[in-house]
């Protein structure tokens, strides 16, 4: 009865060694294609004015369509830092993600802390 439990034991060790390579194989090709990208979403290489849900930022063209901005795909060209990540800085910090900007850097001296959640958005 104990050689029956330990080969049942065996077989079960061998299927998830079998499985953590698979598991490992598949996060081996997620790594390489994520690099290859730069670990980011591809590029959209042209701004449509249309609303579709590939183009996160296609709801801000309409400010292109009423004349307000004229080249708004060109904000992807910027980069910003945001100093503080208070009550301002992190509404600030997500308005410009929202927005389109092309790197966004974001600094802070203080730590989270139960004393000053209240000032965390």
């Amino acid at each position: 009865m104990e050689s029956n439990q330990i080969e049942q034991q065996k077989q079960q060790i061998s299927q998830l060694e079998a499985q953590v390579a698979s598991l490992k194989a598949q996060l081996e090709d997620a790594l390489t294609t994520a690099g290859a990208q730069g670990g980011r979403r591809k590029k959209i290489e042209e701004m449509s004015a249309e609303v579709i849900d590939s183009n996160p930022y296609s709801r801000l063209m309409a400010l292109k369509r009423m004349g307000i901005v004229e080249n708004y795909a060109r904000i992807r060209d910027f980069s910003v830092i945001v100093v503080g990540m208070g009550g301002v800085g992190s509404v600030a910090a997500e308005m410009l993600t929202r927005c389109g900007i092309g790197k966004l850097i974001m600094f802070d001296y203080d730590k989270v802390e139960i004393a000053n959640m209240n000032r965390r958005a």
